[in-house]
């Protein structure tokens, strides 16, 4: 499972989202009213263990390659 973590740096609050395109809709409707926000992606593995997969971009692709796994390209 992914987590896609949205923190608002000028109110020093932060939401959890479970999809991608709900965690891109909320960046962009608080970068409309003036805020400043960044995203990032964490994966999270059934046994508990977790990997940052890095920063949520508005544009663009979000696929990152994961280092120390069996991956051949970019897919997280």
């Amino acid at each position: 499972m992914t987590i896609y973590s949205v923190y608002d740096k000028t109110t020093k609050e932060s939401t959890t989202h479970y999809s991608l395109s709900s965690a891109k809709k909320h960046m962009k409707e608080l970068i409309k009213q003036g805020h400043e926000v960044s995203g990032s992606k964490t994966k999270v593995y059934s046994n508990g263990d977790w990997e940052p997969c890095g920063e949520i971009t508005l544009t663009g692709s979000n696929k990152v390659f994961m280092a120390n796994t069996r991956q051949t390209k970019a897919g997280y």
